[in-house]
């Protein structure tokens, strides 16, 4: 009955769904109870940062679970199918910071007289020094990877023998060979892994260009220095840990593919001649397939860990939304006996 029931559960959760370890890890994450975001108690970017936090994160939520339950590879396919699959999180995430950007834009802007005068600012100024690090790490992880894939690829000639999932015979450079020319095996190469390229550098490109328009944005003249950096480093905050948590997604996708395509191999039946021996079966491994099985059970945990963050996001988000809604609430029966006392 217990075999079953688990049976039962790895087919409604099977392991290749992001919502699968992302909804365990999630739950464990409540051992720090704590908030990892903040939003302004009111104004313009209150209301910003409310939209990308809750439904901005879901968002990242619900591509990486559609993207993932289809993301099994099946016998005849291209061999590329995925290219767009797995960097789908990342272009979400970079989806919702340019789009939260784009409104912050149209903030209105005290007026010429009104503005108070500070000095220019390096773009990174309001953000965490923690948070761009590990982004940075993350990144570069996901970069080497693809680079790596698409260097040891190659074409493989029509009769080749191919192992694995044997994809329809295709000209273009998705193979990697397999012992030292023994043959191939696909889900390499540049049809593969450009498109992940290529929305890491739009991400970046994003996350500098929104935290830029940000970091000079016209203050008034009224407003004090702690409230506005306290606003601007929750905004560099927020937009980080969105970006990182569909980065850190679309790592998780890469390496599970790449550590699947490393675990191929082959095994070959030898027969005793005299019959004085038992047969044995010598199973042969592909090129890499030492750090193949760990890069794609560490995919599964790392997808599903952008999951969970972004789920914290957006739970998080609606919890400080409410901790300051409660506060601005009580400002004003705090303040009415001081008020009368002082009469």
């Amino acid at each position: 009955m217990l075999l079953s029931f688990v049976d039962a559960l790895r087919h409604l959760l099977p392991l290749e769904d992001a919502m699968t370890f992302g909804l365990i890890l999630f739950v464990l994450s409540w051992v720090h109870p704590r908030r990892i975001v903040s939003v302004p108690p009111v104004g313009y970017r209150r209301t910003t940062l409310l939209w990308a936090g809750t439904a901005g994160s879901l968002l990242v939520v619900a591509v990486a679970t559609v993207v993932s339950a289809h993301a099994v590879p099946v016998w005849g396919g291209s061999g590329f199918d995925g290219w767009w699959r797995r960097p789908a999180p990342l272009v979400a995430a970079t989806l919702v910071v340019a789009v939260a950007g784009l409104a912050l834009r149209r903030a209105p802007l005290p007026a010429p007289g009104e503005r108070a005068i500070s000095a220019r600012r390096a773009w990174h100024t309001f953000a965490s020094a923690v948070l761009l690090w590990v982004f940075g790490i993350t990144a570069t992880l996901v970069a080497v990877t693809a680079l790596w894939q698409i260097a040891i690829a190659t074409s493989a000639p029509k009769d080749s023998p191919v192992f694995g999932l044997v994809p329809q015979y295709t000209t273009l450079p998705i193979y990697a060979r397999f012992n030292n020319g023994y043959g191939y095996v696909a889900g390499a190469g540049w049809p593969n892994h450009l498109a992940t390229l290529i929305a890491i550098a739009i991400a970046i490109g994003v996350f500098f260009v929104v935290l830029r328009a940000d970091v000079d944005r016209p203050l008034f003249a009224r407003s004090s220095a702690p409230s506005v950096r306290a606003e601007r480093e929750s905004t560099a905050w927020l937009f980080g840990l969105i970006l990182l948590a569909g980065l850190i997604t679309t790592l998780g996708a890469v390496w599970m593919h790449t550590g699947f395509a490393g675990t191929s191999m082959v095994g070959l039946d030898v027969q005793s001649v005299s019959g004085n021996h038992p047969d044995t079966r010598i199973l042969i491994n592909g090129g890499y397939s030492a750090i193949a099985r760990p890069m794609n059970l560490a995919g599964y945990l790392l997808q599903g860990t952008g999951v969970a963050v972004a789920l914290r996001i957006a739970i998080d988000t609606v919890r400080a939304a409410h901790r300051t809604q409660r506060t601005t609430a009580n400002v004003p029966e705090a303040q009415e006996p001081t008020a009368r006392v002082s009469r």
